[in-house]
Order: structure tokens, then C-alpha cells, then sequence
């Protein structure tokens, strides 16, 4: 299991700042910690980095179509992306169409109130996101966000954490890029196509087929989808 502070000691042996048996300062540790961090966090920004969706339920409440995602909103969790959306009524799952801003914005009345929303928009606000729907919601059904996994800020350089395969390299050579310059070291060739590979291997395993769906279910058959990477039904 890896902790901050192996990570941060393995990205300084691989630019030279220190070497096999030695240890960073205290300095440079703490250094390495806020750089590390800082980039956890713009990993969150890109899909193929996320390593799982977590679907987030919460039991609407009539005549408000306003969720609140953060840690003191509706849903305590507050994503930079949702992947889908769907209400459950009864047993059954109907799924809700998220929208862009200027689609959002372009309906007339927004008070309108149905048993089942029909689209969503979300606004990635900071402290807190907002998830709004229409039609209004008009029954006590079950919302359901799924939602990127986002990776956790390491709270210490001891803090110790369990990484799926292939992150923990790829933590440690993407850092050494990251911090090699507050160093004035240049990365050889070899750590660069590291953090290279390691990168676009998680990206490859993380990759879903993009499956997109039809006006026109004639052309396929039964109003099923179509993989638009195989070209196939």
C-alpha cells in the first residue's frame, strides 16, 4: 500500500533530486505533498483518469427541482462531471437527459411539475454543485447521480492509500514531471515515455464504448443502440 510519502520519495529518485537510501527534508517532502495534491486534483478534470463511478441516491422532495451537491448539500458529494442520471419510480428506472447551459436556458417555464423530471443541468458551482431538473419533481421518487470518483487529497505524507494497478507508477513518474523544474532538473527520456505510458495505459483500461442511440429505431431494429467505434448494432 502506497503512502504520500513514498510516491513523492520514488518521484525525486527518478529525477535525481535524492538517491536510493536517502531521504527528502522535511521542506521537500512537504513541498512534494502540495504538488502531488495539486495534481490529484486536475486528474479529476479528465475521464479516462477515473477509476470508478459511484451512483449517489437521494429521495426528492415535491416542488423543488434544485439538488445541492457538497459536503453540506443534498448529496454530500460535490463532482466535477456527472456521467448519467436516472429517476427510479415503482421499480422502474427512467433515465433523465442532461442538457447544456443554453438548453437549460432556453426553457420558458421552468416550474412546470411532473412525477418524473425529464432533463437535467448541472452547474459545477464551488462549495457546492447544483443538479437541476425539469419538470419539477412532483412525487418522492429516487434520484440517482452517478458520478466520477474523485480522488482524495492526501491528507499527510503518511497517509496511506489503496490504488488500483498501474496508479501508483504512474503517480510517481507524472509527479516527477510535475516537480522536476522547482528542482532545475531536466527528465530524461526514460521517465518522460514512463509517465507517458503508465498515463495512457490508465486511460486505455478506463475507456467505455461510446454507445449512441437513435431517432430512427427502424434502422437498427427495436430502439437499440449502436457502437459507434465498431460501426456495428
Amino acid at each position: 500500500m502506497a503512502t504520500a510519502q513514498t510516491i513523492i520519495n520514488r518521484a525525486l529518485r527518478l529525477i535525481g533530486a535524492i538517491s536510493s537510501g536517502e531521504s527528502p527534508t522535511s521542506d521537500e517532502s512537504n513541498d512534494g505533498l502540495i504538488a502531488l495534491n495539486a495534481m490529484l486534483e486536475s486528474w479529476q478534470l479528465d475521464r479516462l483518469t477515473v477509476f470508478a463511478f459511484q451512483d449517489k441516491t437521494f429521495t426528492l422532495v415535491a416542488a423543488d427541482g434544485s439538488i445541492t451537491l457538497g459536503a453540506a448539500g443534498n448529496i454530500t458529494t460535490r463532482p466535477d462531471r456527472i456521467e448519467s442520471v436516472h429517476i427510479t419510480a415503482s421499480g422502474t428506472d427512467y433515465p433523465v437527459t442532461m442538457v447544456t447551459a443554453g438548453e437549460w436556458y432556453s426553457i420558458a417555464s421552468k416550474t412546470v411539475q411532473s412525477d418524473i423530471p425529464e432533463y437535467g443541468y448541472y452547474e459545477p458551482s464551488y462549495p457546492l454543485g447544483i443538479l437541476n431538473l425539469w419538470p419539477v419533481p412532483s412525487a418522492a421518487n429516487t434520484l440517482h447521480v452517478v458520478m466520477w470518483t474523485p480522488f482524495t487529497a492526501f491528507a499527510s505524507l503518511s497517509t496511506a492509500v489503496s490504488l488500483p494497478p498501474g496508479y501508483e507508477r504512474a503517480l510517481a513518474y507524472n509527479l516527477a514531471i510535475d516537480i522536476a523544474p522547482e528542482y532545475e532538473k531536466k527528465v530524461s527520456d526514460e521517465v518522460a515515455k514512463g509517465a507517458n505510458d503508465s498515463l495512457a495505459a490508465i486511460r486505455r483500461g478506463n475507456n467505455r464504448p461510446m454507445i449512441a442511440g437513435t431517432d430512427l429505431p427502424f434502422l437498427i431494429g427495436n430502439g437499440r443502440g449502436s457502437n459507434i467505434v465498431a460501426d456495428t448494432p
